[in-house]
């Protein structure tokens, strides 16, 4: 199941995706005659299916109450009851035999009934309570307690203080919300401007979809001749670095990371090499149709979609390169965005060439 996992995030980052961002890629097959290297199938004339989508008003209602509970505020409350799910601040003493122990008794501890772990009976006890009362909870610790074997089966009387609770407030929906959060002043306006976003989404969603089904025919009937080993060797050395990167972004040693998903280092380089090996079939396929369509992605349009991806994503270039050890250009090269960047181009020219139908 493990090594299910790791290959579905192997698919993720090596494959094409939803978004046909290829990564590892360089611009370097530009310098090689693409004819030596691949057979690419016909990209001319394909048939799509007629990219059609609607939106409902339910729909509608739901972004806006999604819209809402974005918006909601967590507030402190002194009085109420407990409910199952409640996240509360409580303080606690625990005795045994009339003394207290060690990790039994915190002040202004915030936990969440039925999610937050203590000994059965402890946060089941709390609910229907009043916030700000003290409740006692005569509990028995399990047999074994991996946490601590001398308390194993003993009786336990627990103190509870319910200091305060957090409750999540969704603003109301009225023309007082929409004129905040708008650049609207009524709510007819507003709820057209929700639906015209959603059909946006729908739209581009629909359009990646239909571009990804005829990228998938392209590549299916396209045939590697021979593999460029410069550019074969560099993606499993940028497949290999990006996994090395995740890894010490989550704190792991290489090895543990590798343990962690399933994988020996044998078989890792064996996987990495087989989609190393698709990754090149798929940026070979790219680059031929764009240099025999005349696409490219000029350095202004790669500038400016380097920065307003860093700028979108809330990072400056000072905290950007603090987050991911490197600097946007380096990211950027690594995960080959500017291949994706053309291959957008390429699938625009495919569409155009294609024929549309309505089945």
């Amino acid at each position: 199941m493990k090594k299910r996992f790791f290959s579905i995030g192997l698919i993720s980052v090596l494959c094409l995706t939803s978004l046909f961002l290829l990564s590892g890629c360089g611009s370097k097959l530009y310098n090689y005659d693409l004819s030596e290297y691949v057979k690419v199938g016909d990209y001319k004339g394909l048939e799509y299916k007629k990219v059609s989508v609607s939106v409902s008003d339910d729909e509608v209602q739901d972004k806006i109450k999604s819209n809402l509970e974005e918006k909601a505020e967590t507030k402190t409350l002194k009085s109420g009851t407990v409910k199952d799910g409640d996240t509360i601040d409580i303080s606690y003493e625990g005795k045994v035999d009339g003394k207290t122990f060690d990790g039994g008794s915190a002040d202004n501890q915030s936990i969440t009934i039925g999610q937050t772990a203590f000994i059965d009976g402890f946060t089941d006890g709390l609910i229907g309570k009043k916030v700000g009362s003290t409740v006692t909870l005569n509990l028995k610790f399990p047999d074994p307690y991996s946490n601590n074997e001398k308390l194993s089966g003993k009786d336990v009387v627990f103190e509870v203080t319910i200091n305060s609770k957090q409750v999540e407030e969704v603003p109301e929906y009225n023309v007082d919300f929409v004129k905040k959060n708008s650049e609207y002043d009524n709510l007819k306006d507003y709820e057209k401007s929700v639906k015209k976003g959603l059909l946006e989404e729908k739209t581009t969603k629909a359009e990646t979809e239909t571009k990804q089904k005829l990228w998938e025919k392209i590549i299916d009937k396209s045939k590697v001749k021979k593999y460029p080993e410069e550019e074969l060797e560099a993606t499993i050395e940028n497949l290999t670095n990006s996994f090395k990167h995740t890894a010490e972004n989550y704190g792991y040693e290489w090895k543990d990371y590798l343990d962690a998903v399933g994988y020996t280092e044998k078989e890792f380089s064996k996987t990495v090499k087989k989609y190393a090996k698709e990754k090149v079939l798929n940026d070979m396929v790219c680059y031929y149709i764009a240099e025999k369509e005349g696409l490219e992605v000029t350095d202004k349009e790669y500038e400016d979609y380097m920065e307003n991806l860093m700028k979108s994503s809330g990072y400056t270039e000072k905290t950007f390169k603090e987050q991911f050890k490197m600097t946007i250009e380096e990211y950027c090269e690594q995960e080959g965005y500017r291949t994706s960047l053309l291959l957008n181009k390429v699938m625009d020219k495919v569409m155009d060439y294609g024929k549309e139908v309505s089945k």
